[in-house]
Order: C-alpha cells, then structure tokens, then sequence
C-alpha cells in the first residue's frame, strides 16, 4: 500500500489557518460575544500591558461596540495599575475626559455600580477615590466638564438635568445671558393654560394666599376670554406655601403652588425657588417617584405642576429610612427627602398616575408599592463621582422637618 507524505504545516499556515476558525466560529457568535473575541485576540496578554495598547483598545471598544465611554473603559481587562495609568490618561487630556464625564453624568442610575466596579479594577489610590486629594485628576476633569457644561448650556433646566445644586447666581447670570432679562423662568406652561392666562391665574389666587394658619374656603370660577378655570385649595400642608389645584376647559388638572415673592430665593430653605431647581432635577430624569413639575416663575414665585391623584398610603408616618425604600428612584438619583410629617405630601404610586406612565421603570415602581412625593422641600443631594465644584455650586439649604 502507498502512503501519501503529510506535509507539515508551517507557521504562518497555522496562522492563516486559526485567524480562518475565528471568522467561522464568529458568524455562529451573537455581535457582542463576537466582539468581544475580536477584542481579546488584540489584548494578547494580561500583564505588563503597554498604555498605546490599553487606549487603543479603549477606543476600540468606544467605536466598534459603540458603547459609552465609561462602559468601553469597564470593559478591559488588565492589572489594576494598568488601568489605572490608562484612566490618568484619559483624564488629562480635556475631550477624552470630558466625553467619559458625560458618559457617567448620561446614567446617573448607574453610577454607584460604576463605583463598585472601579473599585474591582483600579487600586486603592486611584483618582475617582480620592476626590479632594491634591492635583486630583478627576476633580479636574469634572470642574472643566461643568465649565463647558455651563458655557454651551442652551437653557438653565439643561443644567439641572446633571444635578440640582447650582448656585442662585450662576443660574440668574445664565438666564440673563441667554434671554437678556431678569425673569428667571424654568419650563414653560401647557398650552391648554398659556402663559398669558396663568398669569392672570395666579394673581387671581393670590388674593386666596394670606398668612398664618391655612382655611378652608371656596374659589369662584374664573373666566378668562370665555375660557372657565376651576379651582380647589388644599390646606393640610404646614408649609407657608399655598397649593391649589386647576381644571382647565378641557378638564385638564394641575396644581399652582405660590409662596410670597420675598421668599423666592433659589438657594433657600423651604423655598419654592429651591424646591424648583431640585424639582426640575428629577423631572429632567424621568423620576417615576415626584410629581412632574412643567413651570416656574421667580419673579412671581409661583410654580406650575402635573396634577397626581391622591390615593392615600396605608401608613400614617414614615421613618427617613422607610420613606427612602419607598421613592427609590429619588434615592438612586442622588436625592434625600427629610420631610416626613404624615402621608399629606405622599400618594401611592399607581396606574392611575397618567402624567408618570413614561417615567423610569413606572410598572416595577407600581407593582413594588412606591410612593409619588407631591413636595420635595428638606432634600439633601449626594452623588458619587458628582464632587461638589464650589465655583458653581452649594449643598442644598436642607433642614429638618419641625411640625410633629
């Protein structure tokens, strides 16, 4: 019998031949596992990884798995002082830094995971750990992403979509900036009201909005151009606020809150101007756990919100600690709400609260017996990897809850 010779193959055969099983084994792979093969035949090795190799890789990962800058970074593997050197990097130079900022600031639920897995892949001196160390990296980056943040700003809620402790001047310059005038607004009112009407509206109320203890009384309808608003105030809260609720023509329902135009600072405690900005904050991002604010008005200091149906909780108080189990998603936003004086300024979260349907995880927040605040005062802000920049910003005028 005659045997055939088997020729050996050489080395760059067995290269061709292996680089071949990849791309056939890929097209059985789904595209994230597949990219993720891809991107380990490049790595090659776990130690002594040189940093061109780690930030191309970081880029790799930025424009092939198109995710977010932070995410791409989670995504490498190597030793902690490796990506450690690769993460200075990235934040000493200003656009790399300011697009992972912005990609951390993008998903503010996220972030207390982002900063458990820092704590997997970085060592215990990095930057993200030590915020207020001399020289600090991240400080740095993140002061100059709320410089440009602020300069490029189109309006002032667009900066309190990235958090609620702005400073009162620096948001009044940034209106006057913008608009070249000194009527500090937030939103804009429905058009089922119009800007004209609420106005006339709540000079109308203010007429209803005396000192002192709360009653009781009826508001006649007003007319405005042949248009009927109706009205209701509620007096079970403590606060110097007054609160109505409005129906418009249509049957519409908002709620008008108003306090005395000398209260109307925006870093104040209990002030409306200061409940606005945090209110705007959670709006912004979707909060499935408080009433949607639409307006605020600073001259007038009179605020505009979304009507939330008042179905009662069983509990007649709550503890700080239960009352933040049951508004989660204010908790994961960075928010702490102090005030926890009866159930007058909380309501079941429900498939009734239409305005909240496409808030955040609405049907998980529903189905797990959450809460809906109607009034944010006495809040706190703490953020991890949201480092106070005292250029810009102050902690919020929080103080306790009195009234027992």
């Amino acid at each position: 019998m005659k045997v055939s010779s088997i020729n050996s193959l050489s080395i760059s055969d067995k290269k061709e031949r292996l680089s071949l099983n990849r791309i056939n084994n890929r097209k059985c792979e789904s595209g994230q596992y597949a990219s993720q093969r891809v991107y380990a035949s490049h790595l090659g090795f776990k130690g002594g990884i040189p940093l061109n190799n780690l930030i191309n890789d970081y880029r790799w990962f930025v424009n092939n798995d198109k995710v977010l800058p932070v995410n791409a970074f989670l995504k490498i593997e190597a030793p902690k002082d490796s990506m450690n050197q690769l993460l200075q990097l990235i934040l000493s130079k200003e656009d790399l830094s300011y697009e992972f900022i912005d990609s951390i600031v993008k998903q503010p639920r996220n972030i207390n995971n982002f900063y458990k897995s820092f704590n997997d892949k970085l060592p215990w001196n990095a930057d993200v750990f030590n915020l207020y160390s001399p020289n600090n990296l991240y400080m740095k980056a993140y002061e100059n992403y709320l410089d440009r943040k602020y300069e490029n700003a189109s309006s002032v809620s667009e900066l309190l979509t990235i958090r609620p402790d702005w400073k009162e001047e620096i948001l009044l310059n940034k209106h006057k900036e913008l608009f070249h005038n000194d009527n500090f607004e937030l939103g804009s009112v429905p058009e089922s009201i119009g800007k004209e009407n609420f106005s006339k509206i709540t000079e109308y109320l203010s007429r209803y909005t005396g000192f002192g203890f709360k009653t009781n009384c009826e508001i006649p309808d007003l007319n405005i151009n042949g248009k009927v608003f109706k009205f209701k105030q509620y007096i079970d809260g403590k606060s110097d606020k007054r609160v109505f609720k409005i129906e418009t023509p249509e049957g519409e329902r908002y709620v008008i809150k108003i306090q005395a135009p000398s209260r109307n600072g925006l870093n104040i405690a209990s002030g409306l101007g200061t409940v606005s900005l945090v209110d705007t904050f959670l709006t912004k991002n979707n909060c499935r756990n408080t009433a949607p604010i639409r307006y605020y008005n600073r001259n007038s200091n009179t605020a505009l919100y979304d009507y939330i149906n008042h179905h009662e909780v069983p509990q007649i108080r709550f503890s700080i600690q239960e009352l933040s189990e049951k508004m989660p998603d204010t908790r994961e936003l960075g928010i702490t709400i102090n005030d926890t004086v009866g159930t007058n300024n909380y309501f079941r979260l429900d498939n009734t609260q239409n305005s909240l349907k496409s808030a955040y995880d609405f049907n998980y927040g529903v189905n797990h017996g959450e809460v809906v605040s109607v009034d944010n005062d006495h809040a706190a802000y703490s953020k991890m990897l949201q480092p106070m920049v005292n250029k810009y910003l102050a902690y919020l005028p929080n103080e306790m809850q009195m009234f027992f």
